[in-house]
């Protein structure tokens, strides 16, 4: 499995990453997540890196079969070099190959994390501040950085986000300058720092999280809300899980509080009809309804089990979570039936609701939705002005 990794800024150039059978059931990671910089809020209220001319906007790669949590870092060449020239300074028969191997060290997947338990979804909310990881057992946890303005910066002067251990980094960082042939931070490698990873015990102790809430069945996706913000202490996130019982949950995980109050759990329920949401996902903009009432439409789609597509209006304020509600359904022969993770093959895992924008000079004429199957993509387009809601819904229909 290849992976690129995207860039941040025009100096940066993008890295490329194989990632091998790294764990004992040779199962590969199906999704990658983009983790950037903590950001803040200027006097503006503009969202920001703290540092964004030195921040790396890593990937994290997860799902595999043995519950580990892959670092893909995103160097700059001018900072591999750094490394280059370090190696080779320190090697008196250094040559052009050692150069490119170090170098390669350096786009070398990095053991983050591993858990008992197998990381089936994970979502970062827009300023960073929230990391949500959903696993297999149907737990969720919450990992929070209100206190943390600064992240971590690695021994090239990289800045990462707090969730990411730096210490695993400069270690990746060390055998790339020629401090140890060993690549690959596997749990076989106990002797030396745990293997190059923080395993669960250890990572309570190195950052804060909560438990959210609890599925009887795997978590399968996890999605915020775009509109989430710590400046209202509002951080609302789909839960979509296996479980026909609870196969939707909408919550706050602002706190532990705020995270024991549920919405949408009991409709989604009798939406999905006993069958559980394998894809949960926000429209990526909100859209005018009507120009002239300032009305603004922000969807949430989900994908059951079943392959039934259903929509939800949570347009109403964050502040007022009791008006959402459901508005359409309706299957999508692209997306086979999915027997869940017992019997459930990779494709099946990996077909996600996916949200996008085209359009002209504006670039947001229109939104996109996506319905992957095994084989085929479902497209449906969603204007971005209607003039009314009837008609909004009617775009969601198969086209």
């Amino acid at each position: 499995m290849t992976a690129a990794a995207s860039n941040n800024s025009q100096q940066r150039q993008q890295s490329h990453y194989s990632l091998p059978d790294y764990d004992s059931n040779g199962e590969l990671p199906l999704h990658l997540i983009a983790l950037p910089p903590l950001c803040t809020n200027d006097n503006h209220g503009t969202s920001t890196s703290n540092n964004s001319q030195h921040g790396a906007v890593d990937m994290l790669a997860y799902g595999g079969g043995d519950g580990h949590i892959y670092l893909l870092p995103n160097y700059s060449n001018q900072q591999k070099q750094q490394v280059v020239n370090s190696s080779s300074l320190s090697n008196d028969n250094s040559s052009n190959s050692k150069g490119d191997m170090t170098s390669s060290k350096l786009t070398t997947p990095i053991l983050l994390a591993s858990y008992d338990d197998i990381p089936r979804s994970m979502a970062v909310s827009s300023d960073g501040r929230r990391v949500v990881i959903g696993f297999e057992s149907g737990e969720t946890r919450v990992f929070f950085y209100d206190d943390n303005n600064e992240g971590n910066v690695d021994k090239l002067g990289v800045l990462h986000h707090p969730f990411v251990n730096v210490g695993v980094v400069d270690k990746a960082i060390d055998k790339a300058n020629g401090g140890d042939d060993t690549t690959n931070n596997s749990d076989d490698d106990s002797e030396d720092d745990n293997g190059g990873f923080f395993s669960q015990s250890q990572e309570q102790s190195t950052t804060k999280f909560f438990h959210g809430p609890r599925s009887e069945l795997a978590i399968r996706q996890l999605a915020f809300d775009p509109r989430s913000s710590s400046t209202t202490k509002e951080y609302y996130l789909a839960i979509g899980s296996e479980s026909g019982d609870t196969p939707l949950r909408v919550v706050n995980v602002y706190d532990e509080e705020t995270a024991s109050k549920w919405f949408l759990e009991g409709e989604g329920g009798d939406v999905h009809g006993g069958a559980g949401v394998r894809s949960v996902a926000y429209s990526t903009s909100i859209t005018n309804n009507n120009k002239s009432s300032g009305e603004e439409k922000q969807w949430l789609t989900t994908l059951g089990m079943d392959g039934k597509l259903t929509v939800w209006d949570v347009s109403s304020p964050l502040s007022l979570p009791e008006e959402w509600e459901h508005v359409h359904s309706d299957f999508v022969v692209s997306a086979k039936p999915d027997t869940g993770s017992l019997g459930s093959d990779a494709a099946d895992k990996a077909c996600q609701l996916v949200w996008g924008q085209v359009g002209g000079k504006s670039g947001k004429e229109v939104e996109l939705v996506l319905l992957p199957g095994k084989t085929d993509v479902q497209v449906r387009v969603i204007p971005q002005r209607r003039s009314s809601g009837e008609e909004y819904v009617e775009c969601f229909k198969k086209q």
